[in-house]
C-alpha cells in the first residue's frame, strides 16, 4: 500500500481532478451549444418573440413591441441586453410618461421606464451563470408583448 501524501499519489490525483473539470466544461459547453440551437430552431419557428399586442384583424388601438439588443448574451453576470418597448395608441405615439412594466423568467431587469416619443427602454442582466432562455414581458394597461434573450 502506497503512502497517501507520495509525490506520484498526488500527481495521478491531480490528474484526475483536471480530467474531471475538463469533462465538466466539455459539457457545458455542448450543453450551452444545444440551448443555442434549440433556441435558433425553435426562434425561426415562431419569429423570436410572442406578439400578444396585435393582429392584423385587431382594430387600430393601442399596441406594444418589445426588441432586445442583443438577442444573444453570455452567462457571465456582466453581460446586458437593452429591451426596447415601442407603444403607440391609434398609429401615433403614445403620451410621454407612460408607464412600461417589465419582468424576466431569469436573470434581472428594469422594473419600470417611462415612455418618450413612444419608446420605453430598460435594460435585462443576465445574473446567473448558467445558460438558459430568458422570456422578458412587457405590460401597458392591458396590452403586453413578450421576447426571448438567448443566455449561453
Amino acid at each position: 500500500m502506497s503512502d497517501p501524501r507520495s509525490p506520484a499519489l498526488n500527481q495521478a490525483r491531480r490528474s484526475a481532478y483536471r480530467g474531471v473539470l475538463r469533462d465538466h466544461r466539455r459539457q457545458r459547453e455542448t450543453l450551452a451549444a444545444l440551448a443555442l440551437v434549440l433556441v435558433l430552431v425553435l426562434g425561426a419557428a415562431s419569429g423570436l418573440s410572442c406578439r400578444t399586442s396585435t393582429k392584423p384583424e385587431d382594430p387600430p388601438g393601442l399596441t406594444l413591441s418589445l426588441d432586445a439588443v442583443p438577442l444573444l448574451l453570455k452567462a457571465d453576470s456582466t453581460s446586458v441586453a437593452t429591451i426596447w418597448a415601442t407603444v403607440m395608441e391609434q398609429g401615433s405615439p403614445v403620451a410621454d410618461s407612460t408607464v412600461v412594466v417589465f419582468a424576466a423568467s431569469m436573470g434581472a431587469i428594469t422594473a419600470e421606464a417611462l415612455t418618450r416619443d413612444g419608446l420605453a427602454r430598460a435594460t435585462y442582466r443576465a445574473d446567473q451563470e448558467e445558460p438558459g432562455v430568458a422570456s422578458i414581458v412587457a405590460h401597458v394597461r392591458a396590452v403586453r408583448d413578450t421576447v426571448l434573450v438567448t443566455v449561453y
